[in-house]
């Protein structure tokens, strides 16, 4: 799934200041300092791989693998990565005026876990809870927009007035301020941040353009398996097993991206604490549909895709695939 891209519609000129103020490289020099991670969730679309997800084999991320991490990197590769772009954030913060405090490895490592499958539930029990987890967790203290933060960072951003923190946001995190950095490593997606963080990202993942052959890679993957006539053929009985539920949708490939497209709507660049009656309501209104959806997109993959998909992708390219 890719990530769910929201924008915040005030505080551009904050974002045009750190810009200039931290577009060239610059040398991490902030110690990085332990902190609670504050939860959320990617979707948006992430987006990290839900439960859900990864009893299906879709999405990107850490595959538990001991030897690589994001992007296929070694994990003691990605923890020097990661503390870099911490380093680096906090000094163009300070650059641009703002406070913040650089976020160890283990805290960031901490979010993302937290991000794949909140408070330790079971892939089922986070599908009957949060269905994909894509408008389900864009509410209350676990937005996407916070994930990744760490407990100090939250409190500097929330003892601000209602314009400095859209402005100390927007100079971290540029206009989509739901793709937070551990959301873009998570989701192997770096595409969306901006801000301080996208600054940051480019010094310390000069290779970024791993994530672009990464995607083609996988896409092209993808694609071979979803041409197979077999793989067709599950397609179209998943879709009727769909509909059945009362779901509409040609494949697997469509629930996650429609449903991520219609919070995007729902919310319009807005915080959700400042949508209007008729928003909320159609904000629960789409959770509702979210968790049925991803209950019978479970059931009916694993009726009439899963099998059917293992066969072929290891056929092309393997077992482990």
């Amino acid at each position: 799934m890719k990530p769910l891209v929201t924008k915040l519609g005030a505080g551009a000129l904050a974002a045009g200041l750190l810009l200039s103020a931290c577009g060239g490289s610059s040398a991490p020099t902030a110690a990085p300092t332990t902190e609670m991670a504050t939860s959320g969730n990617t979707t948006t679309s992430a987006a990290s791989p839900t439960p859900a997800d990864q009893g299906q084999g879709q999405g990107q991320g850490n595959t538990g693998n001991n030897d690589q991490a994001e992007f296929g990197l070694a994990e003691e590769e990605v923890a020097i990565r990661v503390e870099a772009v911490e380093s680096a954030v906090a000094t163009c913060m300070s650059a641009a005026g703002f406070d913040y405090v650089a976020v160890d490895y283990a805290t960031s490592r901490m979010a993302m876990d937290s991000n794949s499958k909140p408070s330790g539930l079971s892939g089922a029990e986070f599908v009957a809870q949060y269905g994909y987890g894509i408008s389900t967790l864009a509410v209350g203290a676990g937005t996407q927009g916070e994930s990744g933060l760490s407990s100090t960072n939250t409190q500097i951003r929330d003892s601000l007035a209602a314009t400095d923190r859209i402005a100390w946001e927007r100079a971290l995190l540029g206009e989509n301020t739901s793709q937070t950095f551990v959301v873009g490593l998570d989701g192997e997606d770096f595409s969306g941040l901006g801000g301080c963080t996208a600054a940051a990202v480019g010094d310390a993942f000069p290779d970024q353009d791993i994530n672009a052959q990464f995607a083609s890679y996988q896409d092209a993957q993808g694609g071979r398996v979803d041409q197979d006539a077999r793989v067709i053929e599950a397609y179209q009985l998943w879709s009727g097993c769909m509909r059945d539920a009362g779901h509409s949708y040609n494949n697997p490939n469509e629930t996650e991206t429609d449903i991520a497209g219609r919070l995007d709507a729902i919310l319009g660049g807005q915080d959700v604490s400042l949508l209007d009656a008729a928003a909320t309501t159609a904000l629960k209104d789409l959770q509702g549909e979210e968790v049925s959806a991803a209950a019978a997109d479970n059931a009916c993959s694993a009726e009439f895709v899963d099998a059917v998909k293992t066969a072929v992708e290891t056929e092309l390219f393997g077992p482990g695939q």
